[in-house]
């Protein structure tokens, strides 16, 4: 029986690269490896997985063991544990958000990415024998301006937990109260940060405002970071005020899955001007509930929302608003999304699709 690591500093759940590390650790199983965890943290369901320190030297130290590294910011520990690891390496590469979204607004965050790239550019110099899986087209871009050859490099979409929505009851009073509000409610999921386009957002349902009818409220559902990006939250706290949108914006923190779903639900629009995504696993969270999505086309969100989606080429928040404005007040183009946005989940990011995918790599990669 061959032995798999799967490393990453932390394995929370509730979290994107959380969520593929199980895909992969339930995908290997089944397929008769013995698969077990590296990280200096895991959640509790899990944790029966993680390894001793005395194991990990043990599994490091056989050649036949496959190690796959997940990586998304700089980790020391992890960086210096593989340093003379004898088997076979696959690095899956998550991006690392650039450090000058950062700027004025997070020194340890900046300090934090621009370690994570110096740290990419040593992994891919010392590691000259290993493939590294991007989850999309854009990080394998991202890898090949590092330096990273072609061949060493391939797309395997993450793993997610979309298809547990199904069994999951939505809070019905949440979604009454935001049915009930006669307002265009529009979502947005994703954490606090610089590079998530909220400026962008907010600059957005202003236009609306001012051009169609006050009758708009903007939802965003993310953890907030009031340590790190104090900075960053003050500035969106001003320009709401400035706007006077207080009324029409609410940051909701992070929630429940069961509310996750009804915010999902119970909106009319999902809308995305990120200005930094390796993915984004919200969008197609979106198109499964039959949410419309309205996205800004920079990073992997174009690749990710696939073909025959309100896709903005270029940032204008007119022509936002009144995607917006369309999608709510047309019909046709309500379900046009609807439609294109499911057959793009179903085509593409099932965790069926995805395992095919990753099955596909592995074995290439064992050849």
């Amino acid at each position: 029986m061959t032995d798999v690591i799967i490393a990453h500093q932390t394995i929370v759940e509730g979290d994107a690269i959380g969520h593929d590390i199980i895909g992969m650790c339930q995908t290997l199983s089944e397929l008769g490896y013995n698969t077990r965890l590296y990280a200096e943290y895991c959640f509790e369901r899990i944790s029966h997985l993680k390894l001793s320190s005395s194991q990990l030297r043990s599994m490091l130290g056989k050649e036949d063991t496959i190690l796959i590294y997940h990586h998304s910011i700089h980790w020391e520990s992890g960086e210096k544990a593989i340093s003379n690891f004898k088997g076979r390496l696959i690095f899956r590469y998550h991006n690392i958000t650039p450090p000058e979204f950062f700027l004025g607004f997070s020194d340890l965050d900046y300090c934090k990415c621009s370690s994570g790239i110096k740290q990419t550019e040593r992994l891919i110099v010392k590691h000259q024998n290993a493939i590294w899986w991007g989850d999309s087209e854009f990080n394998i871009k991202d890898l090949q301006k590092l330096g990273l050859s072609p061949k060493k490099c391939l797309v395997v979409p993450p793993f997610n937990v979309i298809d547990e929505l199904d069994d999951i009851e939505p809070n019905f009073n949440l979604i009454y109260s935001i049915i009930n509000n006669k307002k265009n409610n529009i979502l947005f999921v994703g954490r606090v940060a610089p590079n998530k386009g909220h400026i962008r957002m907010i600059e957005t349902i202003n236009a609306y405002k001012r051009m169609f009818d006050s009758n708009v409220h903007l939802w965003i559902v993310g953890s907030l970071d009031n340590d790190n990006c104090s900075r960053y939250n003050s500035k969106l706290r001003g320009l709401i005020e400035k706007h006077g949108l207080d009324n029409h914006i609410t940051f909701v923190g992070k929630q429940p899955i069961e509310n996750l779903k009804a915010y999902y639900l119970a909106c009319d629009e999902f809308l995305c001007l990120s200005e930094h995504e390796g993915f984004c696993v919200p969008i197609i969270e979106a198109q499964k509930l039959m949410l419309p999505v309205i996205t800004f086309g920079g990073t992997a969100l174009s690749d990710t929302a696939g073909e025959n989606q309100i896709i903005l080429k270029k940032m204008d928040y007119n022509y936002a608003a009144s995607a917006l404005f369309t999608v709510f007040s047309e019909k046709g183009v309500r379900r046009f999304c609807q439609k294109n946005g499911l057959n793009n989940y179903n085509s593409r990011f099932t965790n069926a699709a995805i395992k095919e995918k990753f099955v596909s790599a592995l074995k290439a990669f064992e050849e």
